[in-house]
């Protein structure tokens, strides 16, 4: 199993970059909200270095330039490094925003074709329930937020355009899950795809029982440390996309290259989970029941949307088997 494993690794599938951890939302799930490290931003050299890597060795893995911040405050500057990512070789890129910045100045960057999906986060389907759960500081509300995607959805039609695929997503907290029906029938009567997430813990940061998960005693290999490597705006690689505080740093990338930080410290966090030896693991993952959240499920409004988003998921992965989620699909149905 561990030879499959290192077979099928050789490389991170996704790589989340927090090219800024500054927000403009105080969202009570997250765990930046409650974050004590400096919420800077990424300098470019930095940024440049890690995509030529990737470009060079991994062409295809997923980049996300996002981790405990709203990227697109970063105006231009985030939209020009996306382009450089796209100029060097890298073949897969992902933005996730909370929407707040969709708008006239914005959306024609987006439609330059250097972005494949897009996730907008929204978590509400009501301007009550979005105030509640994603508190803002002088952002647009929900209607600005929905009016924006709308208006994105309606010139990627207009222009014939096959990206990026949005992506509406929902995490389901106790305040918020009461609109997760009107939330997914919106936007399928828009065609467009929802994403549910179950709740998250955040390894401990976010301490509210009503943002926690509840799980059984059966724990099971985590898909971010077999798939995934994230970076602080620093160049810090932690342990996942839930070590918001950089609790555990594998290494630096102003020092080493991603493949050596992948190969070395990550190697090490990987082996211990696929041989179940999770007593071994650094505390902030041997008492994390995030594991779980990576399991979120993608609704589709017709089978056409679905063949397109899966297509875009699997082109090029090298590591699908120990995708275990696929096995526990109908809890989220």
């Amino acid at each position: 199993m561990l030879e499959m494993m290192n077979k099928h690794n050789p490389f991170p599938q996704q790589l989340v970059i927090e090219v800024t951890a500054a927000c403009n939302q105080d969202c009570i799930f997250c765990g930046r909200t409650y974050m004590e490290r400096p919420k800077r931003s990424m300098k470019r050299w930095m940024w440049d270095r890690i995509v030529e890597e990737v470009a060079k060795e991994s062409p295809y893995t997923e980049i996300w330039p996002a981790f405990m911040g709203e990227s697109m405050i970063l105006g231009d500057k985030l939209f020009d490094m996306i382009a450089y990512a796209r100029k060097v070789g890298c073949k897969k890129i992902t933005l996730n925003t909370n929407g707040t910045r969709l708008n006239e100045k914005t959306i024609p960057r987006i439609l330059e074709g250097n972005i494949d999906r897009l996730i907008i986060s929204c978590d509400a389907h009501t301007p009550e329930t979005h105030e509640i759960v994603r508190p803002g500081r002088k952002t647009e509300g929900l209607a600005a937020i929905y009016l924006g995607v709308l208006k994105l959805s309606e010139e990627i039609r207009r222009m014939r355009l096959q990206k990026p695929i949005i992506e509406m997503q929902f995490s389901v907290f106790d305040e918020n899950e009461h609109e997760t029906e009107d939330f997914k029938q919106f936007w399928f009567e828009k065609g467009l795809i929802v994403k549910l997430r179950p709740k998250v813990y955040w390894s401990g940061v976010v301490s509210d029982g009503n943002h926690r998960m509840t799980l059984g005693d059966h724990r099971k290999e985590c898909l971010w440390s077999l798939d995934t490597a994230c970076i602080h705006w620093n160049g810090n690689v932690v342990m996942c996309a839930i070590d918001s505080e950089g609790k555990y740093v594998a290494g630096n990338l102003e020092m080493q290259s991603l493949q050596v930080i992948w190969d070395g410290p990550l190697k090490w966090i990987r082996e211990l989970h696929i041989r179940k030896r999770f007593s071994e693991l650094p505390e902030i993952c041997r008492k994390c029941p995030d594991w779980e959240v990576k399991k979120a499920h993608a609704f589709f409004p017709n089978e056409e949307v679905k063949q397109d988003y899966e297509a875009y998921i699997s082109k090029g992965r090298t590591f699908t088997a120990r995708h275990f989620w696929k096995e526990n699909i109908e809890q989220f149905k």
